[in-house]
This record gives structure tokens, C-alpha cells and sequence, in this order.
């Protein structure tokens, strides 16, 4: 196993003191500008060791309970950049939840734009699938920012860099998507764009678990670059021995994978940016990881542009100093 969620008693203080004085600390906020808040960064629970990460030893089924759709601070994400920094929202609800519950998600979307006019912040950013499921139950759009750029963008620059550590020829190296959804489909189409022999494998779930089509088996055995993107990492992981020895297996998923495989190179994708640190670090994260989603609400924020095509959008993550951490775990 990989040990990705110690516990780090600061963060589950910080977020205990949080719940109890959220009030007190976003009046602070409204009358002290000085702190230049410019992007919100909201995160829920991907797993219960997600959900342990914010509570206090024996709080988790009072924090779920008490404070339901609310969200609380959790962190701040320093910049020695000058552009500003960011603030971490979290939520004690679940992504379960939030899919199922059109009031929950309209009561935390007012709660984060009514937390952005305090803070003054430009942006929020939601994390995971929580953006897809946001906008099928309530009205999306600025400030909120969707993450699918800052996806796609983490995800190329990962496969990029690589692929020039690796020597891989773009036009020899085939990489396949494991779980073609939204963001896979661009994660397809921009890596195309770039030279590679990129396509996607489908997956449904049966019982819980991620089921491959029987069609896309070769495409997994052939692949040269696999990045994960189901809803769980640990889908992958009954695979395994269906990668070719050579195979270079790319974590894109949260939960990450937390069982490497046995032999093959893996990849975790991760983003960073000069003087950029989370404080406490995110749960299963370093400090210095980015998430794409963070990533582009702060490129739209120090921009001013929310309407940038993802090849402009990419472009103007590398001038602001944007790059690809190559995160190689142990396999």
C-alpha cells in the first residue's frame, strides 16, 4: 500500500476550529482585505479516509451531521508569486451526495459565492467530478470555473514530460485512457493534436466494480502509456496483470491509487508552480501539488479570461509559470 493518508493532527485542528468559529472568520475576513484572497478551492470527501483527514478522532459522524452543506476552511494555498492567494473550502458531504440532492448543492453554491463576495476572491474551484454534478442540479458558470482545462492541461504536460524522460516517440508511443468521459475525451483529442496514438477504453461498472468492454482489452494490452481515469483509482487495479511488462501506468484519479503495480513505471499526475504550497497539505497530497482544477482557477483569475480554448489556456499556463511535477511512485 502506499502511504498517502497520514494523519496530520494540524489540518484536522484547523478544520475542527473552523467549524466551530466559521462565522468569526469570514467576518474577519470581509474587514481585513489585506490577505488578498484572488481563488476558492472546494474539496469533499472522495473516501472516508478523506472525510478522516478533516475530523478530529471521534468527530467524523458530527462533523457529517452538524454541518451538512456548509462549507469551512480548511487551508490556504500561499503564492511567492505576487498573484495572491487562495483559500481551501471543505465539505463534509459526500460526491454520493451531492448527485442526489438538487437542494444540498443549491444551498452549498450559495454558501460558496456568498464566501467569495467576503473574501473577495475572483474564482471557486470545485474538486473531482464534483463540477458534472454541480451543474446538472444548479446554474454553473462564472465565477465558477468547470476544472476541465486544468484537467486536460495536468494530464498533457504529465504525458509530455514522460514521454522525454522515457524517450518515447510521439508518433510510435500509443496511450490509452482508461474511462472516456468528459475529460477523457479532450484528454484524447489534445494528445492527438500533439502527435500521439491516443484512444480511450470504456468502462461501465457492475456491482461497484469497473468493468472493461471486451473490445478495448487490446488497446490495455498494446498501450505504452496508460493514464487512469476512473472514478476510483483502485478500479485499476484487478488489471494489472493485463499491462505489458514495458507499460507506463499514469494516476489521474482521486482516490488515487493507493496499490502500485508490480514491476510496471507509475506515474502520479501532479501539477506545480514556483512559491505555490497548500497549508496543511490536502489530504493523500504533498504540499506542493496542485490540482487541475485549482490550476485553472488560477490561470482565469490572474487572466481575467474565462473564455480561453484549452490550446491558448495551455499556453498561458506555461507563461505563468505552470508545470508538470513528475511524481514517480514506487512500482
Amino acid at each position: 500500500m502506499v502511504s498517502i493518508y497520514q494523519r496530520n493532527l494540524k489540518r484536522q485542528f484547523l478544520a475542527f476550529l473552523s467549524m466551530m468559529l466559521r462565522w468569526p472568520i469570514f467576518i474577519f475576513l470581509a474587514v481585513s482585505r489585506t490577505f488578498k484572497i484572488n481563488t476558492l478551492f472546494t474539496i469533499y470527501p472522495g473516501s472516508v479516509q478523506d472525510l478522516e483527514g478533516y475530523a478530529l478522532p471521534g468527530f467524523r459522524k458530527v462533523l457529517t451531521k452538524y454541518i451538512s452543506g456548509k462549507p469551512f476552511i480548511a487551508g490556504v494555498i500561499t503564492s511567492g508569486n505576487g498573484y495572491g492567494r487562495g483559500l481551501v473550502l471543505a465539505l463534509p458531504n459526500t460526491i454520493e451526495q451531492i448527485k442526489a440532492d438538487k437542494k444540498l448543492v443549491g444551498k452549498i453554491m450559495r454558501r460558496l459565492e456568498f464566501a467569495r463576495k467576503v473574501t473577495g476572491a475572483k474564482t471557486i474551484a470545485i474538486a473531482g467530478q464534483g463540477p458534472r454534478y454541480f451543474k446538472s442540479h444548479y446554474p454553473y458558470q462564472e465565477p465558477f470555473v468547470y476544472g476541465l482545462r486544468g484537467r486536460v492541461f495536468s494530464v498533457i504536460e504529465t504525458v509530455e514530460r514522460i514521454s522525454e524522460k522515457h524517450h518515447l516517440p510521439k508518433d510510435l508511443t500509443t496511450v490509452a485512457i482508461l474511462g472516456v468521459g468528459e475529460i477523457g475525451e479532450a484528454i484524447i483529442q489534445n494528445l492527438t493534436d500533439l502527435g500521439y496514438n491516443a484512444k480511450g477504453i470504456s468502462i461501465h461498472k457492475v456491482d461497484g466494480r469497473v468493468i472493461i468492454d471486451n473490445d478495448d482489452f487490446d488497446m490495455l494490452r498494446t498501450a505504452d502509456l496508460v493514464v487512469v481515469q476512473t472514478p476510483r483509482g483502485n478500479d485499476v487495479i484487478p488489471y494489472y496483470e493485463n499491462l505489458k511488462k514495458s507499460a507506463i501506468l499514469v494516476d489521474d484519479a482521486h482516490p488515487r491509487i493507493t496499490v502500485p503495480p508490480n514491476g510496471n513505471k507509475f506515474y502520479k499526475v501532479a501539477v506545480g508552480r514556483p512559491g505555490v504550497t497548500f497549508k496543511p497539505p490536502l489530504p493523500g497530497y504533498r504540499d506542493y501539488w496542485i490540482p487541475g482544477c485549482v490550476q485553472e482557477s488560477m490561470v482565469v483569475a490572474e487572466t481575467g479570461r474565462a473564455d480561453l480554448q484549452q490550446e491558448e489556456f495551455n499556453q498561458k499556463s506555461k507563461e505563468l509559470g505552470f508545470f508538470a511535477i513528475l511524481v514517480e511512485e514506487c512500482g
